[in-house]
This record gives structure tokens, C-alpha cells and sequence, in this order.
């Protein structure tokens, strides 16, 4: 009854073998019908330093980002990601990477649902997340193992495959861009239906990030894509992280119009590029808890 086409739900149930066959030759129909969990996990992104990383994980952030891309003002080196897992670490009381048992289901949308809840469990003590973009599978795997990271997440035009645990040797977040006019702010008529499309069972998860038309590499603009794209892929079942844009002020709206799985920020919560505003960080996530917990009323 909560999804947006009840018909499409029964269907995705899988009552009939037609069903199954039907599901798994069309992934926008697969995984049971509409995501209606709600908002269950908090990115902070572009940590730099141990002091941050504290900051953010006490606040009750899940993931927290460090950035390896050269061009980014938020780049670390290897010893200073290894600082921000190790705070991390502790804060969690945990001495290791935390390995996710991910489950092999049928089709890719029924994939990243199982994924979802799994990342759901594994980080509520928080895990590291390296952000990557169009790096080599060898310098992600360095910074894997000399860094401790417990996922990864890649920023460029790698590809879906390219999140597969053979190559990134954790689960990886693959980034999708959403290719915004900057005068309109509206996306491509058919964004929903060729990321739909595009999707495999090798990412962890999907982020929708926002592009500006035009640029070679999305990511990092600060712009606001069309978030009715998120809630309609999230309506054909595949649970969804925002990111682009967002900020104390905005991100609650956010979370109650859309309802995303999860919901990622790195700029909006700066004093200044790769320095936190603690404050800011604390009103961030102290919102996205309140506004999810309004967003779940009559789900």
C-alpha cells in the first residue's frame, strides 16, 4: 500500500513464476515494489583530519569520507587517512576493517536491497569510506590496505563494474552523476530510466550526485539536482544515498519530500575547504535524525 504503484509491488513479490522471470529480465521492476525504509544513514565527506572524524562520529554520522583525488582541495595523503581510521576506529572500539557479508541475490535492484540492510547493521559504528576518481585499481587497493579503509567509493567514469570487490578488494559505493542544467536545474527526461538501466550487481550502493552540463567530471559543485529522480528510482525499489548541495538548512526538506536512504554532505557542514564546522556538522545531523523520524509518520 506505501508503494507508488501497489500493482507493481504485488508483482515484484514474486506470487508467480511469471513474476520471477518477468523480474529478473526487468530491473526496474524487480525488489518487491517501492524503497519505504526511510533515511537510515549520514555521510560526512571530506574529512581531513582526526579532530573532524571525532566530531562527526559523535554526532552520529555512519560513513565518514576521506578524499585520495589530487584536484580536490580535500585530498588527503596516506598518513593522513590513516589518521582519521584510526580515530574512527577507536571511537567504534574496534581494532580492524569491518568485513560486510553481503548476500548474492537474483537480480541487481534485489542486490542492493540486501546490500542496503547489511550497510545498515555494519555501520552503526561508523566506517571509512575512501573516495576515488578514475584512479588506478593498484593506487585504490594501496590506500585500502595502508589506510585500513572499510568501503570505498568511486567518482568517475569507472564504470558499474568497476565496484566489484575483486578489483577495489572492499564493496565500493559507485557514484552516479546527475547531469543538471545550471540554468533550468532540470535533469534529462530519461535519467531515471537509464540509471535504472545501468545498474549491476557489482556496487555496494548507489549515490546520485549532481553534474553541471557541459563539465567533464561531475561531483563537488554544490548544486542541487532534481530530487523527484531519486524518490522515482527509490519507487522501482532501489534504495538510494543524496549527495550535491546539501546543507543544514536544506537537507531536512530533503529527507521529508524524499525520504532517501541516505543522505551525504561535505561542504555544506566547512568553516573553510577540508576544515569542519563542528556546529555545523552537529545541526546536520541532529536535523536528518529529526526530519527522518517526521518523514516515517504513517509508513
Amino acid at each position: 500500500m506505501r508503494a507508488a504503484d501497489p500493482k507493481a509491488a504485488i508483482a515484484g513479490l514474486c506470487l508467480d513464476p511469471i513474476d520471477w522471470a518477468k523480474n529478473e529480465e526487468n530491473p526496474s521492476t524487480a525488489g518487491g515494489g517501492a524503497y519505504t525504509r526511510g533515511t537510515k544513514l549520514i555521510k560526512i565527506c571530506g574529512i581531513t583530519n582526526p579532530d573532524d572524524a571525532l566530531v562527526a562520529c559523535q554526532s552520529g554520522a555512519n560513513l565518514i569520507g576521506v578524499i585520495f583525488v589530487p584536484k580536490s582541495k580535500r585530498c588527503v595523503t596516506t598518513e593522513q587517512g590513516r589518521a582519521v581510521v584510526d580515530t574512527v576506529r577507536t571511537f567504534g572500539e574496534r581494532t580492524a576493517r569491518t568485513s560486510l557479508k553481503l548476500p548474492d541475490s537474483g537480480s541487481p535492484i534485489s542486490q542492493m536491497i540486501g546490500n542496503a540492510r547489511v550497510l545498515e547493521q555494519s555501520s552503526r559504528r561508523p566506517l571509512v569510506v575512501g573516495v576515488f576518481q578514475n584512479q588506478t585499481p593498484e593506487f585504490i587497493r594501496e590506500m585500502v590496505d595502508s589506510c585500513g579503509l572499510d568501503l570505498v567509493q568511486l567518482h568517475g567514469n569507472e564504470g558499474m563494474e568497476a565496484t566489484s570487490s575483486d578489483i577495489c578488494s572492499v564493496p565500493a559505493i559507485r557514484v552516479v552523476d546527475i547531469d543538471t542544467d545550471p540554468e533550468t536545474g532540470k535533469a534529462s527526461e530519461s535519467a531515471v530510466e537509464t540509471i535504472l538501466n545501468s545498474i549491476t550487481k557489482d556496487p555496494l550502493a548507489i549515490l546520485l550526485d549532481t553534474s553541471i552540463k557541459g563539465e567533464k567530471v561531475g561531483g563537488g559543485t554544490g548544486v542541487l539536482f532534481d530530487h523527484t529522480i531519486a524518490e522515482k528510482i527509490q519507487n522501482s525499489g532501489v534504495p538510494v544515498i543524496i549527495a550535491g548541495g546539501l546543507s543544514p538548512d536544506n537537507a531536512q526538506d530533503a529527507v521529508v519530500a524524499t525520504r532517501p536512504w541516505g543522505i551525504d554532505v561535505c561542504g555544506g557542514v566547512e568553516a573553510s575547504p577540508g576544515i569542519k564546522d563542528h556546529s555545523k556538522v552537529k545541526k546536520f545531523v541532529e536535523g536528518i535524525r529529526s526530519a527522518a523520524i517526521e518523514a516515517d509518520k504513517g509508513f
